[in-house]
């Protein structure tokens, strides 16, 4: 699908919730786009059947359109979701079918005019007296070099950033990972019996900072589930229980019997480092065999069920974040601000698992805030652009801006930004963020 010219006006790398309305964005403007992907398939973690997060802040607003709605509007029309659900817990969710996003995805892709090289890994990063100029990639045995005008760096962990000598900051104890895997054949039915016969199997922490309550599963036509804290203490008491976990976490997929869980839990996952993610998918899948076995003996409605799937890989929460020209930071949550320079919106919480533990810390968020245009682009390298978990943001708040909701919502402005940076002739950083604001408005994005 890559055309023989290597020469282009977009680079995106990673194909995943920041690197795909990142793409096809700058594709629909006019950009001729190359989207670099390490992997066979285009979606990320999205196709992981993990819930897309964000679409809906604690206030009920809705603060996601543009692109990422327009994803669910066509996993609609092939029953592959369930909608945005509100939730205590999430504020809302969005359950996607992950099969039809990958569809979805390359469809969307085809139909903006987007080059995609798929089964390339970034090699290198080519910089000129501080400019980017394009990458090289390892493309199925073939070394290729692409030249472009802006980059995009959507691979979650910064690579290009790093590549490029960026500045960028990574915390010294970093939040564990997870592989997502799902299971099929479940009694839903048989599971909502036990709750109401068990409520307090679903007590969270005072870490949490909320409550579930019984009509967010009985009432609802999908839920997210926390709990089981008592069976996960039998199976510990039979060492049958491993995983550093205190309770387990599941949801309802949209084909029926089916749920998804994000429960393995790889303590000191550094996805930046190659040693580690290996040593993290091996444990993960040692885990998820466990966690199987746990299910179909102790929890009610799993007696029959069977492994239904695996993401991908080994889903990372924390890694590098490259230095932008602005960084978002705890005190726009303390104003609830949405400052004159926001491109998105984020409406999720504080939802941080404690580095080292099977702890999980929750702050509540009342009301969506605005991720302004500088956290996208690169402080010292011209030309350089991020997109997804990757922007510059501070940990203490970094559980806002990396939930794939968001994400997507960022990588739609992070590529209307380098269409109109292109057809002005300027750098990022000089993009007249107004223009910005009111183009993506214009494409249905919320922006305030």
């Amino acid at each position: 699908m890559v055309n023989n010219s290597y020469k282009y006006d977009l680079i995106v790398v990673g194909g995943g919730p920041g690197g795909l309305p990142a793409a096809i964005s700058g594709a629909r403007m006019g950009l001729k786009t190359l989207l670099i992907e390490r992997s066979s398939l285009l979606g990320g973690l999205a196709v992981s059947g993990l819930p897309i997060l964000g679409y809906i802040d604690r206030s009920g607003r809705k603060v996601l359109g543009g692109i990422p709605q327009e994803f669910i509007n066509r996993l609609e029309e092939v029953d592959a979701t369930l909608g945005h659900i509100r939730c205590p817990v999430h504020n809302s969710f969005t359950m996607v079918n992950p099969s039809w996003f990958r569809i979805t995805a390359f469809e969307m892709c085809q139909e903006a005019g987007v080059n995609i090289s798929l089964y390339s890994e970034l090699m290198d990063v080519k910089v000129d007296n501080g400019k980017i100029t394009g990458i090289t990639a390892l493309c199925r045995g073939e070394v290729r070099s692409f030249d472009a005008d802006i980059v995009i760096d959507a691979t979650g962990d910064a690579c290009v950033s790093y590549l490029a000598g960026a500045r960028y900051v990574k915390s010294k104890n970093l939040q564990p990972g997870s592989l997502v895997f799902t299971i099929g054949n479940v009694n839903i039915q048989a599971f909502i019996e036990y709750l109401k016969k068990n409520p307090q199997t679903a007590i969270l922490p005072d870490t949490y900072g909320v409550r579930q309550n019984l009509e967010q599963f009985t009432d609802s036509k999908g839920f997210i589930f926390t709990g089981f804290s008592e069976l996960i203490e039998a199976a510990q008491k039979n060492n049958e229980f491993s995983v550093p976990r205190d309770r387990i976490i599941f949801a309802t997929l949209p084909n029926k019997g089916e749920v998804m869980v994000n429960t393995t839990r790889i303590l000191d996952l550094d996805s930046s480092s190659f040693d580690s993610v290996v040593a993290g998918e091996v444990e993960a899948h040692r885990q998820i065999k466990e966690l199987m076995k746990f299910f179909r003996k102790y929890a009610p409605g799993f007696e029959e069920c069977y492994l239904a799937g695996i993401a991908p890989q080994v889903g990372s929460r924390e890694s590098r974040k490259t230095v932008g020209i602005k960084t978002l930071t705890m005190e726009s949550l303390t104003a609830e601000s949405i400052p004159m320079d926001t491109i998105a919106l984020a409406g999720y919480n504080i939802d941080i698992h404690v580095p080292g533990t099977k702890k999980l810390y929750l702050q509540p968020v009342e009301h969506a805030i605005g991720i302004p245009y500088g956290c996208l682009v690169s402080a010292d390298i011209e030309g350089l652009m991020m997109s997804g978990r990757c922007i510059s943001v501070s940990d203490d708040i970094y559980g806002l801006t990396r939930i794939m909701g968001t994400c997507m919502a960022i990588g739609e402005a992070a590529g209307t930004a380098a269409a109109i940076a292109c057809k002005k002739g300027v750098a990022p950083s000089e993009v007249d963020v107004a223009e910005l604001r009111r183009t993506l408005a214009e494409a249905g994005a919320i922006v305030e």
